[in-house]
């Protein structure tokens, strides 16, 4: 049914729109509803190797951080140069915050201050942090950072205890990388 003005008067169809919207507001956190996370997932051993393996082709950088570790909080400014500056060569840098969940907002917080250019994820909480350590490194005893660099075939190359000497690490990568130019030789 529609009005003198050819607007449509059908009983109900205003109550739909209006759930519809309300529904479509409210699903995607509201109008001024939380930002979308920052991070990537979670991930627990299964998921870790997962992520590395889809950078296959690329060198990667994981890197083992949270937001309570000072020497964490300063290597991740100079973790997003690093991976800016050798992006379109081949590197990619991926984050992984050992927060529990409850410091879920301060991971958040920390990420949308520091704008990283890679991908963060955080360990899953619960499940078997012994497997976890064993797919990251057996060598680890959980203190951080913890970083770990994988060539372009996936294959674990270095890892590094504690804060990250930049310019040595750099210059690693980029022998890494340039391994493709010159047939791995």
């Amino acid at each position: 049914m529609h009005d003198q003005a050819g607007v449509n008067r059908r009983p109900g169809a205003r109550r739909t729109a209006a759930a519809l919207l309300a529904a479509a507001v409210l699903g995607s956190g509201g109008l001024w509803g939380a930002p979308p996370s920052r991070l990537a997932g979670e991930l627990d051993a299964g998921g870790l190797l997962q992520a590395i393996s889809r950078e296959k082709g690329r060198v990667v950088l994981v890197n083992f951080w949270a937001t309570w570790c000072v020497p964490c909080r300063e290597e991740f400014p100079l973790l997003t140069r690093l991976e800016k500056k050798h992006r379109s060569a081949g590197l990619s840098v991926l984050g992984v915050s050992t927060d529990f969940q409850k410091e879920k907002a301060a991971v958040e917080k920390f990420l949308a201050e520091q704008k990283p250019s890679f991908r963060n994820y955080r360990k899953k909480s619960g499940g078997d942090d012994q497997k976890f350590i064993e797919a990251v490194d057996s060598s680890w005893g959980g203190e951080l950072p913890f970083s770990v660099l994988y060539d372009r075939a996936g294959r674990k190359v270095r890892v590094y205890s504690g804060e990250l000497e930049i310019a040595a690490v750099e210059k690693q990568i980029v022998q890494l990388l340039g391994a493709r130019a010159t047939g791995g030789r």
